[in-house]
């Protein structure tokens, strides 16, 4: 029987399903996932060279596809709107969810505050936080926890 790009293209998609589903962990992304892939490697078909592992190549051009899609939508803000919603621009959105987390911020104890800031906002590690409020790192944990808590009820509220 002789090569076939498509048959063997055909022969590695179960595979690839599984693992579009494994990396995105739902099964529409993963749907969507795996036809770009298909797509993607019918175009660039001229670029496989037969007798290689297929499954490879297309494994790779998958989880590349993944990571590509995960890049943008970084960059990207998405707004689900609901039958009767108003339309908000997305710089209005991003002024109401800024004002939200000041609030919400605000709202903290002055030492859930300071060590917020030190380690969520500033990124310094938990015992250079420890040190500069002359705490141990215990407290710190402590109340960083009680400050994501109390942070996360505000803004679902």
């Amino acid at each position: 029987m002789a090569y076939s790009f498509e048959n063997e293209l055909i022969r590695c998609m179960p595979n690839l399903q599984r693992y579009a589903c494994k990396l995105t962990r739902d099964a529409n992304a993963a749907e969507d996932l795996l036809q770009d892939c298909m797509a993607r490697a019918l175009s660039r078909q001229h670029r496989f060279e037969p007798g290689t592992n297929m499954q490879a190549w297309l494994t790779t051009m998958l989880k590349n596809l993944h990571f590509n899609n995960l890049q943008r939508d970084r960059h990207v803000t998405k707004v689900e709107l609901w039958d009767g919603a108003m339309s908000v621009d997305a710089a209005q959105m991003s002024r109401l969810v800024f004002r939200d987390v000041d609030r919400a911020f605000s709202s903290l104890t002055p030492s859930q505050r300071k060590v917020v800031k030190l380690v969520a906002i500033e990124g310094r590690p938990y015992q250079e936080a420890a040190e500069t409020l002359n705490v141990s790192i215990g407290t710190i944990r402590s109340r960083l926890c009680r400050a994501r808590e109390r942070l996360n009820t505000l803004m679902a509220a």
